[in-house]
């Protein structure tokens, strides 16, 4: 990263838990000095506890200024094997017309947390 280059910060504080034979939304807000960035457009890619491709490379969608992908129940069935060390991956074109990559870890869970 170049010292010209943007700062932007994900507000992550904790790994996302994805519910297996369930659809879910995962969203990630992104921040520049306290305030929130709205990408324009971006990509969202998730890989399992091998580095398997889930998802690779799937348009994201921008509501209320965060982007968010929805997970369709099919694509992480009740018969995958639950664990961690899964991998979130946004690549996010943000208001500087610089594509952004941020990666988050991940879990597939039986149930998630609230």
């Amino acid at each position: 990263m170049s010292t010209t280059e943007t700062n932007y910060t994900a507000r992550q504080a904790q790994p996302q838990y994805l519910e297996r034979g369930r659809q879910q939304v995962t969203k990630l807000p992104i921040y520049r000095d306290v305030a929130l960035a709205e990408p324009s457009a971006g990509t969202y890619s998730l890989y399992d506890s091998s580095g398997g491709a889930v998802l690779d490379a799937v348009a994201v969608t921008v509501s209320g200024s965060v982007a968010q992908y929805t997970i369709s129940a099919g694509t992480l069935p009740a018969s995958l094997d639950v664990g961690d060390r899964w991998l979130e991956e946004w690549a996010l074109t943000m208001p500087d017309g610089v594509t952004h990559t941020f990666r988050r870890p991940a879990a597939l869970v039986l149930r998630r947390l609230y």
